[in-house]
């Protein structure tokens, strides 16, 4: 529950919600004018499928935009699917660096509480110690 909330932290840090809130308004709207103004896309289902078709730059070629309209439509949702893609994965990279960074400072933090109360540890426990340290320097 924790990497969600820190997820959703980094998203909103980030203004990504902004980019995805923004994604999805263009999305819906392009599909509505999409449906309008294209004459072989005769549903509202059919012109979100052409949408996410293009958004995810596959196309798949069962629907296609021949108006300048739904052309115009079909360059701002795909434009607009490769930038919230790119700023999506900045935001994925950044959370599995903060989730490092994290586990870095639990270890660290263990490892120094260890070394707080070296004079009442046992040898196998200094041992354990000297063993980490060496790992650690190896890396």
């Amino acid at each position: 529950m924790r990497k969600f909330r820190l997820f959703g932290t980094l998203i909103k840090r980030s203004g990504a919600e902004k980019v995805l809130g923004g994604f999805v308004a263009v999305y819906l709207v392009g599909a509505l004018l999409t449906m309008l103004c294209e004459p072989g896309i005769n549903t509202y289902g059919d012109a979100l499928w052409f949408l996410w078709a293009v958004s995810i730059t596959v196309g798949l070629g069962d629907f296609t935009a021949v108006t300048v309209v739904g052309r115009g439509v079909t360059i701002l949702c795909s434009l607009y699917a490769v930038i919230t893609t790119a700023i999506i994965t900045g935001v994925i990279v950044d959370y599995f660096h903060e989730v490092r960074e994290l586990q870095l400072n639990a270890s660290l933090t263990e490892f120094l509480d260890r070394l707080e109360h070296l004079p009442e540890l046992d040898k196998d426990e200094l041992e354990s110690i000297s063993k980490r340290i060496k790992e650690l320097r190896s890396k």
